[in-house]
């Protein structure tokens, strides 16, 4: 098991230096990226079939050859992640050391978590770049091991399945790393915010259209002008305070290593305020779309558009006045809500 075998496969992702840089010291690295990374996420079936062929040295087609190096991005730079913090330093009986010679000395800090913070970016996004090609290519004959693989499956499970999708509605800057790490908040903000607002039936039609890629007209208006902001905007609301979230430019982004930690704490209360309000305002949009979603489909559902919607409890006809609960006049809060 192994898609990269050669100093050079590797040097295409990652400039080390060739002289004396050896392969062999990464491989342990680059194995369990593969594990671990690569393989659960292409399915088990297609790797292994990528795999074989490699060894057999079989011609690859076109866009066999684009996945293959994308999956070798990924491997070379994440393993590089794994690899460089031990090998920075020196462990033997009498401790931890670093070397230093005459001419050469270790990096700052800085410049390691920058190359740790690239190579970590890089493997990601190269990672979601190749389900993107993959599904681009799930005709193709080469590829069938993919399309009918769990993992294929799994990749479309949720209302917003990518990186680049999701920045659609909410910049997070193409940022698979991002997406990976909201995405236990976005699983439970499409149970707990989206569904009771489609109904359990229509919610459920909705995930198989998204999962067997065959959204009527119709439901996909629905998905791109409401579902989908909303989405976005209720995940950035509840993960950004949750995960620690932070700015890059315009984009919320997970920050795996802080760059710079000059005058740290006169920018982090500025910088908070603005995640803060960010917070409230990604809230706020989420209200309106999911208003405005509800609002759409009692006005334009029927008994042949938005049926399973039009059929559900939630169907609320137009003019039909909502239910108004009015407090006991003895509680601590009196009034009424509708």
């Amino acid at each position: 098991m192994s898609l990269i075998t050669t100093l050079d496969e590797f040097r295409a992702h990652v400039g080390v230096n060739k002289g004396t840089f050896t392969l062999a010291s990464v491989q342990p690295d680059m194995r369990l990226v593969e594990l671990y990374r690569v393989k659960p996420l292409v399915g088990p079936a297609f790797f292994n079939q990528l795999d074989a062929k490699l060894k057999a040295k079989s011609e690859l087609t076109a866009a066999e050859q684009e996945v293959l190096a994308l999956l070798q991005c990924a491997v070379a730079t994440l393993s590089m992640v794994e690899y460089l913090p031990l090998n920075q330093v020196e462990i033997s009986d009498m401790g931890v050391h670093i070397t230093t010679t005459g001419d050469k000395k270790t990096a700052f800090q800085w410049q390691i978590d920058r190359l740790l913070s690239g190579w970590t970016k890089k493997g990601y996004n190269a990672l979601e770049r190749a389900l993107d090609l993959l599904d681009e290519n799930i005709e193709a004959p080469e590829f069938e091991a993919w399309a009918t693989s769990a993992a294929r499956t799994a990749s479309l499970k949720f209302f917003l399945n990518t990186a680049v999708q999701f920045s659609e509605h909410y910049n997070i800057g193409n940022s698979r790393l991002t997406y990976l790490a909201m995405l236990p908040t976005l699983r439970k903000m499409e149970r707990f915010s989206i569904e009771p607002v489609l109904g359990p039936s229509y919610y459920l039609e909705l995930k198989q259209q998204v999962l067997d890629r065959s959204l009527t007209a119709e439901n996909e208006q629905v998905m791109e002008l409401y579902v989908r902001p909303a989405l976005a905007h209720l995940t950035v609301g509840k993960a950004v305070p949750e995960l620690g979230l932070g700015l890059n430019g315009d984009a919320i982004e997970l920050n795996v290593y802080r760059l710079d930690d000059s005058n740290r704490k006169e920018s982090d209360g500025s910088i908070d305020a603005l995640l803060a309000m960010k917070v409230q305002q990604a809230l706020s949009d989420a209200d309106v779309f999911l208003t405005r979603l509800r609002t759409h489909l009692n006005a334009n559902a029927s008994a042949t558009k938005y049926a399973t919607y039009f059929g559900s409890a939630s169907y609320q006809a137009p003019g039909t006045p909502r239910p108004t609960v009015v407090t006991p006049k003895d509680s601590p809060i009196y009034g009424w809500l509708g």
